[in-house]
């Protein structure tokens, strides 16, 4: 690469002005160096030409840009995942049809904020099983009123009921304590 530096004011030339050395004094005129038998290694055109675009690789947004638009995107990927997380913790249920037989030993209406009914209800294979000994009892939430005060009036009757659940991960405080969710019930003939 060939670089003439004959002009001694060459990084101090003013490439837009009227020639001169600096707008300030106007009686000194800049002297031309003849280059034709040197190429120069420097092309900074005439003022006459328009000025071309920019190639896209200087175009292009700066680190500092594509970095937000990465923590955005992060954030965005990030709020999608806790919703899908809560979704299915929350209000999807992972199962939907629980069937249980057994006797209703306790319906009652609990919590202060959110007063729901509670049910508790002995599984009736377990008392019918004597080589184990009896071990739980089945616990549920019933968030529809009028099913639980129907179901009240089995309580403590000796009379078999078959209760259908939905089970959940979580619980919520304006469905009930348990996450065994109460849909319905219907006495055994």
């Amino acid at each position: 690469m060939k670089f003439d530096d004959s002009d001694k004011d060459y990084f101090l030339h003013n490439f837009h002005g009227d020639g001169n050395r600096d707008n300030s004094t106007s009686s000194q005129v800049e002297t031309k160096v003849d280059t034709s038998d040197v190429s120069p290694a420097f092309d900074f055109g005439s003022h006459s030409q328009e000025a071309k675009p920019l190639p896209d690789s200087l175009t292009a947004k700066s680190p500092k840009k594509r970095r937000k638009g990465g923590w955005v995107w992060f954030f965005v990927v990030l709020a999608l995942i806790l919703c899908t997380a809560v979704s299915i913790r929350y209000f999807v249920p992972y199962v939907t049809e629980s069937r249980t037989v057994g006797y209703v030993t306790l319906v009652e209406k609990r919590g202060i904020v959110f007063p729901t009914f509670e049910g508790e209800m002995i599984n009736e294979s377990q008392l019918t099983d004597t080589t184990r000994i009896y071990s739980r009892d089945v616990y549920f939430s019933i968030p529809d009123d009028s099913i639980a005060l129907r179901l009240q009036k089995y309580q403590g009757t000796g009379r078999p009921v078959t209760v259908t659940c939905k089970r959940y991960y979580g619980t919520l405080p304006w469905r009930g304590a348990s996450n065994n969710i109460l849909v319905g019930f219907e006495p055994v003939k």
